[in-house]
């Protein structure tokens, strides 16, 4: 503030109206991000930063634009390792991703959500959606790592019961 507030009743006074017009342009500037980051989405563009796997480029049609690099070969591989079986559980694709370098952690087991949120996340086919602000699945703009196909494979094996169950060491 560019104002010297003192304790008179019209310092006082003066303090609050400064506050609210502050908490105003606040509050409008956050219906207003909000609104144009709402269109963006129901346009097909992911309007945050860039997700684990992508990286937002500048493109002179679309704007910022996700697309894969070098991080999505490990994403689709695991994927594809984890609907087919030869992955069996969460925990072993978070090791197979630790080990190729996804993650610099050593402990696979620090991975177990995030890895849990990626497999569930239609980002990685190609679509968008954003339920918190009641945004549909719809497709995106930006390139998928996976087919439509591994996808519904994977979601599959996360909805069936056992999946977390534990393997025993002498088979």
């Amino acid at each position: 503030p560019n104002f010297q507030f003192d304790d008179t009743p019209e310092g006082d006074y003066i303090e609050t109206v400064v506050t609210a017009g502050n908490e105003l342009q606040r509050k409008v500037n956050r219906r207003q991000v909000i609104q144009k980051q709402k269109a963006r989405l129901e346009a097909g563009y992911w309007p945050f930063g860039a997700k684990k796997g992508y990286t937002m480029i500048k493109d002179p049609q679309h704007g910022k634009l996700c697309v894969p690099n070098k991080e999505a070969e490990i994403i689709k591989e695991g994927f594809e390792l984890f609907a087919n079986g030869t992955i069996v559980r969460k925990i072993d694709l978070c090791q197979f991703m630790v080990d190729k370098g996804f993650w610099k952690n050593q402990y696979a087991c620090a991975y177990i959500n995030k890895v849990t949120e990626i497999l569930s996340n239609p980002f990685y086919v190609g679509d968008i959606e954003y339920p918190a602000w009641e945004v549909s699945r719809r497709k995106g703009h930006h390139q998928g790592i996976i087919s439509e196909e591994t996808f519904n494979l994977i979601q599959k094996r996360i909805a069936r019961n056992g999946l977390a169950r534990t393997i025993r060491a002498d088979i």
